[in-house]
């Protein structure tokens, strides 16, 4: 957590964060014992504010979510999204400062920082994800009769990424369309052989847990990636895998997940050589047959 903060404070200065610490400060003495735990998570963390959701304050601080709003209420806010707004204002009135760090672009390499950043996702999720699970679910995906893909949102593209991943090792995948009045309208045509892969991140998609809900009673094996333990999918699938996906700024970042799907293809390929090669061989010939392939000597 203190190698997250420092990426984050690359990018902007430690006095857009003082109005935030001072009323922790001055409250902190008529907190409860359990909104204390939160008051001390954020005075150590205070750069994560803006890039936190209650349920990860929740989790990383030792509380539930319902003592985090009511933290927040106590220290005089409306609640979370209303302490997050302030000082996401702090962070930009220090931005716009004259002679502010944040405010120079030569101060803080924005690419490193973010590089930085991704690299800390993918370590974390290296830490989080069990391998034996790993395994479970690269064997669910390859003995599946067919792989369905879903997400919402950026989840939508990693459910793409996944759909084009397995095809191209020689599973039978497509992406669940988003375009339906209802996502589950598909499921009617599916069947208990088939796998359900779908990507959950905050803030979580009724539509993606309805979808979840829809295939388990229909007999298919469901799989979620998603960002912790405790989020809603992991309930509703067979197995889950969690990666980490802290972005610099409101949208979730993407590398981690990239990195798993990546690691689930190649699992699946030498388990299964056999099949991975002859479905490569066959798409190699037909991108040459139509001619689709560039010369490398031109």
């Amino acid at each position: 957590m203190k190698k997250m903060a420092s990426i984050f404070a690359v990018q902007t200065a430690d006095a857009a964060y003082e109005p935030l610490r001072d009323r922790l400060l001055s409250h902190v003495n008529g907190l409860s014992r359990q909104q204390r735990l939160i008051a001390d998570y954020l005075l150590d963390h205070l750069q994560e504010v803006p890039f936190l959701s209650v349920p990860q304050l929740a989790e990383r601080a030792g509380a539930s979510e319902a003592t985090v709003v009511r933290f927040c209420r106590s220290i005089g806010f409306k609640g979370f999204s209303d302490m997050k707004m302030a000082v996401v204002e702090s962070l930009r009135e220090e931005l716009r400062s004259p002679g502010s760090p944040a405010g120079d672009p030569a101060a803080g390499d924005v690419l490193t920082a973010v590089a930085e950043l991704e690299h800390h996702n993918i370590n974390r999720t290296l830490e989080s994800i069990d391998r034996r699970t790993f395994r479970q679910v690269a064997g669910m995906l390859h003995d599946a009769d067919h792989v369905f893909t879903f997400g919402l949102g950026i989840s939508a593209q990693l459910a793409e990424l996944a759909s084009y991943l397995m095809t191209e090792h020689g599973l039978r995948a497509n992406r669940l369309s988003t375009h339906f009045t209802s996502p589950r309208e598909q499921l009617v045509t599916m069947r208990p052989g088939d796998v359900l892969l779908v990507f959950s991140f905050p803030p979580y998609s009724r539509q993606t847990l309805e979808m979840l809900e829809e295939a388990r009673e229909r007999g298919m094996r469901t799989v979620a990636i998603t960002d912790r333990a405790a989020a809603p999918a992991v309930a509703l699938a067979h197995k889950a895998l969690r990666v980490s996906s802290h972005g610099m700024t409101f949208t979730n970042a993407t590398s981690s997940t990239t990195v798993l799907l990546n690691a689930l293809a190649v699992e699946i390929a030498s388990r299964h050589r056999d099949d991975t090669v002859d479905a490569l061989s066959r798409i190699n010939r037909i991108l040459s047959e139509g001619s689709l392939l560039v010369d490398d000597e031109n």
